[in-house]
Order: structure tokens, then sequence, then C-alpha cells
């Protein structure tokens, strides 16, 4: 997967610099453009409010210049915009898909419950609507080759490919791969007097299909591995996330339709809220 363009989505804060930040070590390392979009999110129609929207504008171009120019003083290329939507998520969705974006990264506020709220928010609606690769970024940026240590939930679907490759895209040349699967057994399966001989049976499948994408994948990233659990993706990826010093989890998500925005919700919207680290979500039709 090549990476031509990143839209960075910016609301002028510290965490909007995190996610420059990491864009720019992206951007360095794939040789991508890059962009710094603001969303104005529009007042309404009633005529009494369009000078306002005017007068605000033009402060959003000043600031949005002056948290630029810094990197730009670094001789970094940066394309600057000013969207007016009615929603951040919408007008980053436009501006993702006006300029034909690989990739959106955007900051978050934190991981307490009350700074997760903005995840829920603007972050969260992007993640379910944009429709390209999406990077929440948090901590210190990668070097200029790329994040070092990398964890890979998969399913061995088409999504869990697309994570495969975006990984690739972002990890440095030299950076660990540790790919991880999460099963469970059905309940009424448990409950059956060969429970023993079903559960043996999903784990001999899940070790060689994870054996085989293993052996696929070590082309491209020889210092790959692959290891399973028995538990819910979340908690399992929760747990993998505690035992190992990851700068970035990249995660297959399955696009717009209202299950498909579950089961986001459930695996990758989860793993973006919870990561103490950067999480990249791929879409599997971008």
């Amino acid at each position: 997967m090549q990476l031509n363009h990143i839209v960075i989505g910016t609301d002028f804060s510290s965490q909007s610099d995190i996610a420059i930040r990491h864009a720019i070590a992206v951007a360095r390392a794939s040789g991508a453009t890059l962009r710094v979009a603001h969303v104005a999110e529009t007042l309404g129609e009633w005529p009494a409010l369009h000078a306002a929207e005017e007068r605000w504008s033009g402060y959003r171009q000043g600031w949005l210049g002056k948290q630029v120019e810094p990197y730009m003083a670094e001789g970094v290329a940066i394309e600057q915009e000013v969207v007016d939507a009615a929603t951040v998520a919408l007008g980053l969705e436009s501006a993702v898909n006006t300029h034909h974006a690989d990739l959106l990264v955007m900051g978050t506020r934190g991981l307490t419950a009350l700074q997760q709220t903005f995840l829920g928010s603007a972050a969260q609606r992007a993640l379910r609507t944009v429709q390209t690769n999406v990077m929440i970024a948090r901590g210190e940026a990668p070097t200029a080759s790329g994040y070092k240590r990398v964890l890979i939930p998969t399913d061995f679907s088409a999504p869990a490919e697309k994570a495969l490759q975006l990984a690739l895209a972002l990890a440095a040349p030299d950076a660990r791969f540790d790919l991880l699967h999460c099963w469970h057994v059905p309940e009424a399966a448990l409950a059956d007097e060969q429970s023993e001989l079903v559960i043996d049976t999903i784990a001999a499948s899940v070790k060689e299909r994870g054996r085989k994408l293993l052996e696929s994948f070590q082309q491209d990233a020889p210092n790959a591995t692959f290891s399973s659990v028995r538990t819910s993706p979340t908690f399992g990826i929760a747990k993998k996330l505690e035992s190992g010093d990851y700068d970035l989890v990249v995660i297959g998500s399955y696009g717009r339709s209202k299950l498909r925005r579950w089961l986001l919700g459930s695996v990758a919207e989860n793993t973006a809220r919870m990561a103490p680290c950067t999480v990249a979500v791929a879409r599997a039709d971008s």
C-alpha cells in the first residue's frame, strides 16, 4: 500500500499538534503530501449569522497559519484549508474525498472518562464515516523511518488483510509486528458433551490459519510473530497492549452499513478509545 496524500484534522489544540507531528513522520517515510484541515461548523441559514461566520473564518485562517508556521520553518511542506460544514466529521470527510487522501490523522484528548468524550464525538464519527484509513495519534511521533513496535489484531478477513498492508506502509523497515487473533466458543457448544473436541478443533484451525498468514506476511516482515488467545477481541487486545511496549496498533474495519458500524464500534472503535498508543484503522474499501 502506497500513501500519497495525508489530511490532518485540527482544532488548534496540543493534541492536534501531536497529530501533525505523527503525520509529518509518516509523510517523510512515504513521500506523501500533507494538508492540515480545520472544520468550521456552520451556524445556520439566518442572515444575521453570516457576518459572524465571515469574521470567525478570518480568525480561523490566522490560527491555522500560526499552528502550521513552526513546521513550515523546518522545511515541511503543508497545505492549509478551512472547511465549512455542518459537523466536523462531514467536513473532514469532504476534505478527504476532495483531495483523495489515503490517510486521515486526528488527535484525541486522552484516556480519562471525560477526555474520551472527544473520541466519542468528532474522532468517533470520523472513524465511522470517513472512507479512508484513519489514524488516532497519541504520544511521541515515530522517527522518520516509521513505527517500531506494531500490534495487528486479525480475524483473517479482507479488512484484516488491509490492516496488514497499512501496517507495512506505516512501520519502519526493521519494525517488529505482533499478529493477534482472539477467538471464542459459542455457549451452546460449551454445554455439549463434545465441548472439549470442539475447543480443540477450533484451536487447531486457528493455529493453522495463523501459520499460513504468518508465512505469507513474513515475506515482507521477517520480524513478525503470531499468537492467539481464547477471549473476546476487546479484552484480548487490551491485555496484549499491557504486555508490550507498542507504539502503533493497526486494525481493520468493515465499512458503513449499520451492521458494520456496530462491528466497528465493538472492536476497532473500542481499540481506538482504550489504546495508550497510536491507532490506525484500515478501511477494507479504501
